[in-house]
């Protein structure tokens, strides 16, 4: 399962930018790194005996890498590391890193849509796939194989994707991770509850995970449906 640094919207800043980690002796796993969550991570002392980081990028929005540029710079001066990024679109998170004054010998891009990593820590698989959440950036949902665990991360997104509801409805999916919100409106790039609903079965609904909410998403009525909320981890 994965452990969340913060589970809300862009403007849910109480409940801290959606980012989650796994975090196995001194090689970290994180997906995304927005506005809060280099602060999370110094405040729960994830950088304490670390020496292999991966960030797994889902889209640019500040949300999502407004602390990257931090984490890169801390990994630098602090920890002598260089982090793995994990995006497909090099020439993109490149090139907003170097506008941020982040020195591209201080990182190392990863840009395949299949990639697999391993050290002496950790061994994963991610697979990126295109989602649908605004027209002026990329975006991407993850397939995480991690530990035999099956997990999919839809990243910011208004729709579930159907390659990955027939995996869940065909048991190959174990946790599924869903941006979910409470605002409904035509152009929504989120996904509102009750499309969640109306697509996911209640039989299948315990393996789903609302995370990315809003101020306006009720989580006593998501848990009332059958789904499961994410929570943030304690600091």
């Amino acid at each position: 399962m994965l452990n969340f640094l913060g589970i809300g919207s862009a403007f849910n800043t109480s409940l801290g930018n959606n980012s989650a980690f796994i975090k196995k002796h001194s090689s970290m796993l994180l997906i995304d790194c927005g506005s809060t969550v280099f602060n999370r991570l110094q405040t729960l002392n994830l950088f304490d005996d670390t020496s292999n980081i991966y960030v797994a990028v889902t889209h640019t929005h500040p949300d999502h890498v407004g602390s990257l540029g931090e984490l890169i710079f801390y990994s630098h001066y602090a920890l002598n590391h260089k982090p793995s990024l994990l995006f497909p679109d090099k020439s993109l998170i490149t090139s907003i890193l170097s506008n941020m004054g982040v020195d591209k010998n201080f990182y190392e891009v990863i840009d395949s849509k299949e990639i697999h990593m391993c050290d002496s820590c950790i061994s994963f698989d991610i697979s990126f796939f295109p989602a649908s959440h605004v027209s002026s950036i990329p975006s991407y949902s993850l397939l995480l194989y991690e530990d035999s665990t099956r997990i999919f991360y839809s990243g910011d997104s208004n729709e579930v994707l159907s390659i990955m509801l027939e995996k869940l409805q065909n048991s190959e999916i174990d946790l599924f991770y869903q941006d979910t919100c409470g605002l409904d409106y035509e152009g929504n790039p989120h996904l509102h509850l009750g499309k969640l609903a109306n697509i996911i079965k209640p039989e299948l609904r315990h393996k789903v995970y609302c995370m990315h909410i809003d101020q306006k998403f009720s989580r006593e009525e998501a848990l009332n449906l059958g789904f499961n909320v994410v929570k943030a981890v304690d600091f």
